[in-house]
């Protein structure tokens, strides 16, 4: 076996770890998002149940102006009642009167009713704004927990350098530019061994002539098919 097969096959352990790391730290954000979104329904849910209950908080407001006004029209109409002598027009402004009392009275029921629907309005907003806490304080451990594992990654990609620097000095630049150029090509593997005359890497058969490349040891071999070095298992 070629000096350098063992020394590639590290530098490539390597570069494995610092890929699978590297794909880790891309992925984070994308972690992050996610779950931020956790949050989205929960949101929308407060943001529903606090309209729903502005909404009741207008409609009693309405009515309660609807009130003062047809209050305002009664003691206006009693007023006109009391300076009246004459009995027609008296009777026909105690029936006006009569009306918008029992306009007050639907309209107080109304508002009782409103009244009711805003307590289970502000219950519901109450339960929704609970339930928001509780996921954003799971979120908030997530994206913490995200956070710091970014910087693990960070500093063991940074020793891992160091490392590989280490390993990749002795080998021979030649050898160490293919390898580099078919690891960046392939993704997952640059040196591969043969077994049962089967390449590592594609696994497909491999020739009599790599074969005997392979067991003279002379210069690196390729698979002929992928172009992924080999090396014999011994």
């Amino acid at each position: 076996m070629l000096p350098d097969i063992p020394k590639l096959i590290q530098l490539q352990e390597r570069d494995q770890r610092i890929r699978a790391l590297q794909k880790d730290l891309k992925d984070v954000p994308t972690l992050q998002a996610r779950a931020k979104m956790q949050l989205a329904g929960d949101q929308a849910a407060v943001e529903a149940a606090n309209l729903g209950m502005k909404e009741i908080e207008v409609k009693i407001k309405n009515i309660q102006l609807d009130v003062q006004t047809r209050q305002t029209s009664i003691k206006r109409l009693q007023d006109q009642q009391f300076e009246t002598r004459k009995n027609d027009e008296f009777a026909a402004l105690g029936h006006e009167i009569k009306r918008y009392q029992d306009d007050v009275t639907k309209l107080e029921d109304g508002e009782l009713e409103q009244m009711e629907a805003l307590e289970i309005a502000k219950t519901k907003l109450k339960d929704a704004q609970a339930k928001l806490a509780e996921t954003q304080k799971r979120v908030n451990e997530e994206l913490k927990n995200l956070d710091e594992r970014a910087e693990g990654v960070k500093k063991r990609l940074e020793d891992l350098a160091v490392e590989r620097a280490t390993l990749a000095a002795p080998i021979d630049p030649d050898a160490l530019d293919l390898y580099t150029r078919i690891f960046t090509k392939k993704g997952d593997a640059a040196i591969v061994p043969m077994e049962n005359a089967q390449c590592g890497g594609c696994h497909m058969k491999v020739v009599v002539g790599v074969i005997q490349s392979l067991k003279q040891s002379v210069s690196l071999t390729q698979c002929e098919s992928c172009g992924r070095i080999l090396y014999m298992v011994e």
